[in-house]
């Protein structure tokens, strides 16, 4: 049997397909789990973080996305399968969610923590039915 190595071109286009993917959506959230802000709607993103995320890395990182933009939403989850793809989010996306983060085009911040998962995160906490 005889295998067929890839020429460079074939290779970098494959490693550069591979990176690509990984980036895709843009900025990347703080913590240990760094992943892509993904647009779900108009100036909305779901965003995975680490279960050991950096509260304060993470809360610099959401205001940075959000920067310049009247009004901005971000939903961040802990599990990739749990996060949102559109909005609405579905009763289990909202269960699951471990952060959200608001700003109002009247200048406005909420952030808001799943406080029983990140306990050093400060109230006001997310409250989850």
């Amino acid at each position: 049997m005889r295998f067929l190595t890839p020429t460079l071109p074939v290779a970098a286009l494959a490693a550069a397909l591979l990176l690509a993917a990984c980036g895709s959506g843009g900025s990347k959230a703080g913590g240990a789990g760094e992943s892509a802000f993904s647009p779900i709607a108009p100036d909305t993103f779901a965003v995975v973080i680490g279960a050991d995320a950096d509260i304060a890395k993470t809360e610099a990182a959401f205001r940075k996305q959000c920067a310049g933009r009247q009004s901005c939403t971000i939903y961040g989850w802990t599990e990739a399968a749990a996060a949102a793809r559109g909005v609405p989010l579905t009763d289990p996306q909202s269960a699951a969610l471990a952060v959200r983060y608001v700003r109002r085009a009247i200048g406005q911040d909420e952030l808001l923590w799943d406080c029983v998962r990140f306990r050093a995160a400060r109230a006001p906490c997310l409250i989850k039915a």
